[in-house]
């Protein structure tokens, strides 16, 4: 696992205020037991501070599970 797989399992963790070990990639907004919609504003205020984006109304669409927010961190954050 890479260290920003890592980076990006704390975060989530942390927003969700759940241990690490809960969270995988095949997880998103409803399929976990704290994504819930609270949840997933928090997981894109800590992604947005971490990594200096901004994640709009009309691109939220694109984050709601684990790959489409690492994806779009990928392609968005600054380097």
């Amino acid at each position: 696992m890479s260290e920003f797989d890592k980076e990006f399992i704390e975060i989530i963790a942390t927003a969700l205020e759940c241990d690490t070990q809960s969270i995988t990639p095949d997880m998103g907004l409803g399929k976990h037991y704290k994504w819930d919609s609270l949840g997933h504003v928090a997981i894109i205020v800590a992604i947005e501070n971490k990594y200096g984006i901004e994640i709009n109304d009309s691109n939220i669409g694109q984050t709601l599970n684990y790959v489409d927010l690492k994806n779009y961190i990928q392609n968005h954050a600054k380097r």
